[in-house]
């Protein structure tokens, strides 16, 4: 039957990555579909690895397994890239299908802040994303430096992120949809609109986006 459509959102404990799977949530059932996620972290502690995996399907009854198996992502929206570089993601990724978005900023998960002479390996774990996804799905972007450069905070990457994901064919809701529950959310609405309209700005105009905070 169907399975309906699955996605895994990964990032870092406290950066507000719970957050989207909400707005998915209300999003889908604003829309009358059925939504149904886990989060695969046990206990996200500020700083440590969260996923979430998140199913739509067309109504309640249609969710089952809510988990995302070996090879059956549809999205994987990475809002750290040293987490969507883990195992557990990249084996859900199957090439040429699952959609891949990540957000490029170097925030340093916490177990390696200590480590002052650490540098982020950027660009293989961009390799190894785009060896699993294709590199025509695999799509990457400094969310959390525009969005500062934007709001004067960061926190808006992850809106940013779900209008990118929204933009390059991601979700199966519609952006009415998405920002009804943006605002239904509660959680500084007017910036968290405004990132996720940004967001799929900078799927389309990625040159002009990233030249405004050059």
């Amino acid at each position: 039957g169907n399975q309906g459509w699955a996605a895994i959102i990964d990032g870092v404990g406290g950066t507000g990555v719970v957050t989207v799977g909400a707005v998915l949530g209300m999003a889908a059932h604003l829309e009358g579909k059925g939504c149904g996620m886990i989060d695969m972290a046990g206990l996200a502690q500020k700083g440590g690895s969260v996923f979430t995996h998140v199913r739509i399907a067309p109504t309640p009854e249609d969710i089952h397994a809510i988990r995302v198996s070996a090879g059956k992502a549809d999205l994987v929206l990475g809002c750290d890239l040293v987490v969507s570089g883990a195992k557990k993601v990249l084996g859900a990724v199957r090439e040429g299908h699952t959609i891949f978005l990540a957000n490029t900023a170097e925030i340093m998960p916490g177990e390696f802040t200590r480590s002052a002479d650490f540098s982020l390996p950027v660009e293989r774990l961009k390799k190894a994303i785009r060896a699993a996804a294709g590199d025509d799905k695999a799509h990457f972007f400094d969310a959390t430096r525009t969005a500062t450069a934007l709001f004067g905070n960061s926190l808006g990457a992850n809106m940013f992120m779900l209008g990118f994901a929204f933009q390059h064919g991601g979700l199966p809701l519609s952006a009415e949809a998405v920002e009804k529950a943006i605002e239904l959310n509660g959680e500084a609405v007017a910036m968290n609109i405004a990132a996720f309209r940004w967001g799929r700005r900078a799927a389309h105009q990625p040159d002009f986006v990233r030249g405004l905070v050059a």
